[in-house]
This record gives C-alpha cells, structure tokens and sequence, in this order.
C-alpha cells in the first residue's frame, strides 16, 4: 500500500500538482483503502497539524516584511548598503548582496525577498552594465541569505515540526547565515574585477555614512530586537513576532510614506503566504502521522545508521538527499515532511538538533534556485523577463559555492552552535 502511494506521489509532483494537494490526497487514498485507521483520525491530524501557539509568529513576520516592504526602509537600506560597498569592485553586486544580507531580518522568506530585489536590484545591475543572467542568478542565490536571518521562517517550521528550540536555532544561524553573506560578496567581487564591472569609487558619496546608517537602522535593529528578546528571555518566538509586527507599523507611521491601498495589498499578501503555509503543515501533519504508522521513520534511521556511523557522512548523505528532493519538492515541505524523519538518525550519531536544524534548513531552500521546480529561479526570471538559459549558465558557480559552504558548515559545528551556549 505504502509503494502505491509513494509511486503515485511521484506521478503527482512530475504533472505539477502543488504539494500541499498531493500530502492531502495521498492520505486521503491511504485512509480509504486502510482498514486500520480511521477517518476522524486523519481529520483530527489535518487540523492539529495548524494548531499550536508557536505557529502565530508565521503570519506576523509574513506581516513584518510586507509592512517593512510598502515603508520606504528598503531603499533606504539600499542607500547604506552602497555606500558601504562603494570603494570596492562591482559595488551594486555587493549591494545586493548586502541589501538581502539587511533586508533578511524583516522578510525572513527567500521567496519574498527574491520578489522584491528583482524588481529594485535587477534593473539598476543592469544600468550599470552587468549582464542580465548574472544579475538574475545574484539576486537569486543572495535571498538564501533571508531563510538563514532571524525571524527566518524555516527555522521556526523546523523548530515546530521537530520540538527543537526556535531560539537556539535563532542563535545558531546568525554566524552562519552572515558567513554566507560574506563568502557571496567576495564571489561577486572576484568575478566584477575578473570582468572589469563597475571598478571602485574614488570621490566624495552623495550621502556621509553616518546619515546613511541611521536611516536604515531601524531595518537593523529588528532581528537584533528579536534575538536579544528571545535569548533573554524577554519574550517568546510567538511575542517577538507581535513586537515585530508594532514596530514595523511604526515605521510604516513615522515614515509617511504608505497609503490605505498599499497597507491592505501588504495584508492580502500575507493572508495569501500564510494560507500557503498553512495548507502544507496541515497535509504534512497528516501524512507524517501515516508515514510513523507505516513505521517509515524507523526504517528509514536502520537503513542510514546501516550505510555509515559517522556523524560527517551521514550529515553529508542528508545534505545530498536534499539537493535532489529539493529540485522537486517546496523547501518548505522538505522541512515539514523530511525533518522529523531524519533527526533521530543525525542525533543517535551525536549530532546536535540545532547543528542539524541549521543544515537542514540551508539545503532545504537550494532547490528554490535549480530546475525543474524552483520558485524563485521563476519568479526571478519571470519578473525580469530574463530566459532560463540565461539564468542557467550564470547560477553554476553560486550553486558550487554554496555546496562547498555548506561541507564546511558541516565539518565545523562550532559556527551554528557557538552563540547557541550548548
């Protein structure tokens, strides 16, 4: 039974059909052609799977982002970004990078922060003579960078899914999502002095830093408000994101900026992001609940602990099963779905949750930039009319880095575990 569903869940994904349907209509199969289990089970598992407190804080930093987005911080934040790059080569490169490096702390979703920098980043690359794929591919792989930012939405479904800590995982992200930001900024300055784009500034900027610095320090100091609250004990993920939600409100006010249509298009938009989510958690919640019937997990954990005993191998041989589920299938998904079923595996060979989660979540959201499914390669591409080709030879090298970042994450627990005191 459990070969027919995994056969149909296979021929499902390759017509197309949204993830979040395939869990629910695989389950439903299961159920009505499984004896043994009963159907108010699965209904009960569809609506526990939506209901727990930590869940509120999704929709209010979904909130958080969008309000941030319509307040007019994101060019200032552009605005410091450049100047701090200006005496660098490829500055506007470096910008992107550092603008999602900022950016990530209001947004927390890859997909988002993807939308938004393809519209502000792309065009002004390309006003300054970078080619059109690379632009794209940049911009592409520089919002990975949000997942791994508190209040990175991955990390808090990782935290739910797998009763990890959603403020150790906070903490044990940070080091690793800036050594991220930083390793792209010095791939995209190699390549803008290897082909001569955009050479460093000489002059005077147009704005002094300082000024430049207190207009988008109140982009910055929101993931350091919701760190220091957490960690302090001062509020929990769920009341950091009401926090999140008040202060950006009062960016949106003193800014003056937003208008009544902007404010409610932001408040669609989260609706529409949350609903999205929540779909997934609640078929994900179900079908887990099938595939622990089925004893999946047990099996899956003897069949791993029998390829290797080594703590390096097997985060490797997780990593790489990411890489390929993650071309098919929603990093949020392989979150809800593929999380729990590998952590008893990585913890029985020591491996801290924490050090898993960061991994994890880092491999989960890769395939958002690779064929065949990738969401934000379409998006990007589709918003800056740029042709898959195009986005295709240019995303090679980014994707090879970010696979070599990742080994050496990997190898050395002490970036993701350091600021977690564990």
């Amino acid at each position: 039974m459990l070969a027919a569903v995994g056969a149909l869940f296979v021929l499902l994904l390759l017509i197309g059909v949204p993830v979040g349907m395939i869990l629910i209509m695989l389950s439903l199969v299961y159920v009505l052609f499984e004896p043994a289990v009963l159907d108010v089970i699965f209904a009960q598992r569809l609506v526990i799977g939506t209901q727990s407190f930590p869940l509120i804080a999704v929709p209010l930093f979904i909130l958080t982002g969008e309000l941030m987005n319509i307040s007019g911080i994101s060019r200032r934040v552009m605005t410091f970004a450049g100047v701090l790059t200006r005496r660098f080569w490829g500055r506007m490169a470096l910008t992107n990078v550092a603008l999602s490096t900022l950016l990530a702390g209001m947004s927390g979703s890859s997909n988002g922060d993807a939308a938004m920098q393809a519209k502000i980043m792309v065009p002004e690359m390309l006003r300054r003579g970078y080619p059109r794929g690379y632009s794209v591919a940049l911009t592409a792989v520089t919002s990975l960078i949000a997942p791994m930012i508190p209040p990175g939405i991955g990390l808090i479904l990782f935290g739910f899914v797998t009763n990890v800590s959603i403020g150790q995982l906070f903490a044990g992200a940070i080091i690793p999502g800036f050594l991220l930001a930083a390793m792209l900024m010095v791939q995209a300055s190699i390549t803008s002095r290897r082909n001569r784009w955009e050479p460093p500034e000489t002059g005077a900027p147009d704005i002094p830093l300082g000024r430049a610095f207190l207009a988008a320090l109140p982009a910055i100091l929101l993931p350091a408000i919701i760190i220091v609250g957490i960690r302090g004990g001062v509020f929990t993920p769920a009341e950091a994101a009401s926090v999140a939600v008040v202060y950006t409100a009062v960016c949106v006010i003193a800014y003056r900026e937003a208008n009544w249509r902007q404010v409610l298009t932001a408040l669609r938009s989260t609706v529409v992001s949350t609903s999205a989510i929540l779909l997934i958690l609640a078929a994900s919640a179900a079908f887990s609940w099938i595939l622990t019937f089925e004893r999946v997990p047990q099996t899956v954990a003897e069949a791993m602990l029998g390829l290797t005993g080594s703590a390096h191998l097997m985060l490797l041989l997780v990593a790489l099963l990411l890489l390929i589920a993650g071309a098919f299938i929603d990093g949020t998904a392989l979150i809800l779905i593929l999380g729990p079923i590998f952590l008893p595996v990585v913890t029985a060979l020591g491996v801290d949750p924490v050090h898993y989660g960061v991994i994890f979540v880092l491999m989960a959201h890769l395939g958002g930039i690779t064929p065949p499914v990738g969401t934000i390669m379409f998006a990007t591409c589709t918003i800056t009319k740029t042709p898959l080709s195009e986005f295709m030879r240019a995303i090679v090298p980014f994707i090879l880095s970010y696979l070599a970042f990742t080994i050496v994450i990997i190898f050395v627990p002490w970036f993701s575990l350091v600021l977690t005191g564990r």
